[in-house]
């Protein structure tokens, strides 16, 4: 994984998180120069996009070349039954969790535009198993998985690839273990470790040796879900 990344200019979102703390630590020892963001909940497009112009300008020293999405709003990791799930609730996690995404890839985007790029959304297997008393969180992550798919289809003439990595279930914290999604266990013995098990396969979409993979879920969770 070493020098993988060399010279190449990152952003992490959602490193208030373990696993995106995690992820952001990957991508540097991989050797990419990286700002990570704690928060990435931005109220407009014009908000993401100076945040990201910023992180470029004045702290990456030019624009990007990674977008790795990790953010969610912290409501969608409360378990709330699926008949009381209200306007409130849907909002907090749904809605924020769309635009935010929506925003932040726009945002990276007009940096890559014309100059090629990879971004990464981490999109845990739970947006294709589901989960129990957990709706909104597992639709806004499907979502994203779709919004991903799209943007490849429309991003990849320049030359922008835009792939998923889908952790295991217990890298997020809705207290969901990978046997309660899957009929087996993990094929390698556990979820693994964020930095040196999830991290170097983040760090490959991230890479130039990636250049050819776009609208793909990689899951990357030791063997839990091997469905299409």
């Amino acid at each position: 994984m070493p020098g993988t990344l060399a010279g190449k200019r990152a952003v992490v979102t959602g490193t208030g998180t373990t696993l995106g703390a995690g992820l952001e630590e990957a991508l540097r020892r991989a050797g990419a120069e990286v700002v990570g963001l704690a928060e990435a909940v931005y109220p407009s497009r014009e908000a993401a996009v100076a945040a990201f112009d910023a992180a470029a300008s004045d702290r990456l020293g030019g624009p990007l070349d990674v977008l790795l999405h990790a953010a969610m709003p912290e409501p969608a990791f409360e378990r709330v039954a699926f008949s009381d799930v209200d306007d409130e609730r849907w909002h907090a996690v749904w809605e924020d969790a769309m635009r935010t995404t929506l925003f932040v890839l726009q945002a990276a985007f007009g940096q890559m535009k014309g100059r090629g790029g990879r971004i990464v959304l981490v999109t845990p297997t739970v947006s294709m198993s589901g989960a129990e008393q957990l709706v909104p969180y597992t639709v806004a992550v499907e979502g994203q998985r779709l919004m991903a798919k799209s943007a490849a289809r429309q991003w990849g003439p320049d030359g922008i690839t835009v792939n998923c990595l889908a952790p295991a279930p217990e890298h997020v914290p809705i207290g969901v273990a990978s046997m309660s999604v899957s009929l087996s266990p993990p094929a390698l013995g556990g979820p693994g470790d964020v930095v040196n098990d999830l991290g170097p396969v983040a760090a490959w979409l991230a890479s130039d040796a990636a250049h050819f993979l776009t609208g793909a879920t990689v899951s990357a969770d030791g063997g839990v879900w091997m469905a299409p």
